[in-house]
């Protein structure tokens, strides 16, 4: 539509003309190449049929100029209408992103919804919506509740929007949302995260980053990635994230590919539960975890194909050694593991204090 409309009509009749003569050319040849009747005086049954083509190439050209004008003017409206469609949807993102920053808890809520509402819709900017939602839960938040009665009162509203937002992202990523959120990227990054469910989420792409995350939980089962699957193609990272209090339930989670990183990750007082969970194929990894505190319980767990790493790590593209976990007073069980026939590597000669191993395990069985 950068052309002017005169260029455009010429263009078109040109063509129009050039694929006319291909047709005649065609079906001259398909007719057995006919000869062309001698010049001679015209008949006027000739004549009328030289005016008759007269009066169709006219028309045809007429046509053609009709329907470039035609298709122009649908062109332009229907830009018109995705530029309207556009400012629509622009309009609001504005007023639920203005809902999100208003100093009235309510507000917020309704800004919630309305900017996950507008993701479902707006699929051509459902990742800008996601990275709203979660660029909220990434403000600061105190962790522990206030002692005085107006600073609790404000920190529990300031939660409940927090779990509302955990909440609609959670739902959004399991396979019965009606619309799914599935292999968008998500970033937690520094967010306090006191009561998040996951239940039945599947990672199946993009970036989970739960990078300097603090877990921390006022009551038992606080955040519940219960039934997750982390499968091929996502990325989840839970690198320098502290599990302070509370419980944190894995159970029943599938590791069927991806990469799921604890790199760094500190334990310091949490109940990390892995229970029944599905160890079957992609890598996981503890690397510089720390455990000064607290139980990591794999009861249950089935290690049949997943890479699970506590050593270190070489990592050839930095030239640098990522170094062992550590148990400094923490608590490891994988005395109940149900299969472990492709156990943990721990690179470590002797077991460690706070290390649990499967009857019979010795840490020279494990690689």
């Amino acid at each position: 539509m950068r052309w002017s409309l005169t260029l455009h009509v010429a263009v078109v009749l040109l063509v129009s003309a050039f694929a006319a003569g291909v047709v005649a050319v065609v079906l001259w040849l398909l007719l057995g190449r006919p000869l062309l009747p001698v010049a001679g005086a015209l008949k006027p049954g000739e004549v009328y049929d030289g005016i008759k083509i007269a009066l169709a190439t006219v028309a045809g050209a007429g046509g053609v100029v009709a329907l470039v004008v035609a298709y122009r003017r649908q062109h332009l409206n229907e830009v018109s209408e995705e530029r309207e469609h556009g400012k629509y949807f622009a309009d609001r993102f504005g007023a639920a992103a203005d809902q999100l920053g208003a100093d009235r808890p309510a507000v917020r809520m309704a800004g919630a919804y309305a900017m996950a509402r507008l993701a479902d819709e707006w699929l051509q900017e459902r990742q800008t919506c996601i990275d709203v939602l979660c660029g909220y839960l990434r403000m600061p938040h105190v962790p522990d509740p206030p002692a005085d009665e107006p600073g609790l009162t404000t920190w529990q509203r300031e939660r409940e929007i927090r779990k509302t937002v955990l909440r609609l992202i959670g739902t959004h990523l399991r396979d019965d949302s009606p619309e799914s959120w599935q292999g968008y990227d998500l970033d937690f990054t520094g967010a306090v995260l006191d009561e998040a469910d996951f239940r039945g989420a599947r990672f199946t792409g993009g970036d989970i980053i739960f990078i300097k995350t603090l877990f921390v939980g006022h009551d038992r089962n606080q955040v519940i990635f219960d039934e997750v699957e982390f499968a091929d193609g996502s990325y989840v990272y839970f690198r320098l994230a502290e599990f302070r209090s509370g419980t944190v339930r894995f159970d029943r989670a599938v590791f069927s590919g991806g990469w799921v990183t604890f790199d760094s990750t500190r334990f310091t007082g949490a109940r990390v539960n892995f229970r029944d969970a599905a160890f079957s194929a992609g890598e996981v990894r503890f690397e510089d975890a720390e455990f000064s505190d607290g139980l990591v319980d794999f009861a249950g767990s089935a290690f049949t194909g997943t890479s699970v790493s506590f050593g270190e790590h070489r990592l050839e593209s930095l030239h640098v050694t990522a170094p062992p976990a550590r148990f400094t007073g923490g608590t490891v069980d994988l005395s109940r593991t149900a299969t472990f026939t492709h156990p943990p590597r721990f690179g470590l000669h002797t077991a460690p204090e706070g290390l649990l191993l499967p009857p019979g395990t010795h840490m020279s069985h494990l690689p």
